[in-house]
């Protein structure tokens, strides 16, 4: 008899173990998904340089090969997290931008948009941005097309705004507007304590003193 109760706790503890096993056991998608969301932290944390495969697949609880199924190799697994942050802060802005018509109205949203995403999103945004960023290879000459990525989507915005003027114009416009708020958001990582809103009108009142003219000429 107890031979046979024995036995039983025997099974339902491998049971267990198995239903444990099974619960994480995650989908393909779900899998490439988590494995994404913590190698952005990772490389937040550690800059590009400083992290290798096997700092993430120990963070995520999984092998290096197991990262081997879902991404070639380091450079493509850090190339993924760009694009995905930097669509989400692409998809902000313009949408911000988009809900108005006056080109005034237009520059402040997008631009309270992008600081929204500094303050809210700053390690993410640290990694497009700060120490994260590829320095060297094919890793930074595709972040690089990246950014300038980003940058014809604002002069997008503002061809849209001033038809009439020379659309190479208005994507120097555009590149002068995206490092100088690159510039300004990162002094205003180092000094979190001054407000949004303050930071939106120092980048607004530079940038709309110039553009003004573009935008009524």
């Amino acid at each position: 008899m107890r031979a046979d109760v024995e036995a039983a706790a025997v099974a339902a503890g491998r049971g267990s173990g198995e239903e444990s096993r099974a619960r994480r056991r995650l989908s393909r998608a779900d899998r490439r998904a988590q494995i994404l969301r913590v190698a952005e932290q990772v490389f937040s944390q550690r800059g590009y340089q400083g992290t290798a495969l096997e700092d993430i697949a120990a963070s995520v609880g999984v092998t290096r090969p197991l990262i081997y199924n879902y991404f070639a190799d380091k450079d493509e697994l850090y190339l993924e997290c760009l694009h995905a942050a930097r669509g989400e802060l692409e998809a902000a802005i313009v949408a911000a931008a988009g809900a108005h018509e006056h080109p005034r109205d237009m520059l402040r949203a997008g631009m309270v948009a992008y600081f929204t995403f500094v303050a809210e999103r700053g390690k993410r945004w640290d990694m497009l941005f700060g120490g994260g960023i590829a320095v060297a290879g094919t890793v930074a000459e595709r972040a690089e097309q990246m950014r300038f990525e980003t940058v014809e989507k604002i002069a997008a915005l503002i061809r849209a705004a001033a038809p009439d003027h020379p659309a190479q114009a208005a994507v120097a416009y555009a590149h002068a507007m995206s490092g100088a708020g690159e510039q300004l958001a990162k002094w205003w990582r180092r000094n979190p304590h001054i407000p949004l809103g303050d930071i939106v009108q120092y980048h607004f009142d530079m940038v709309w003193t110039g553009l003004q003219q573009v935008a009524e000429g």
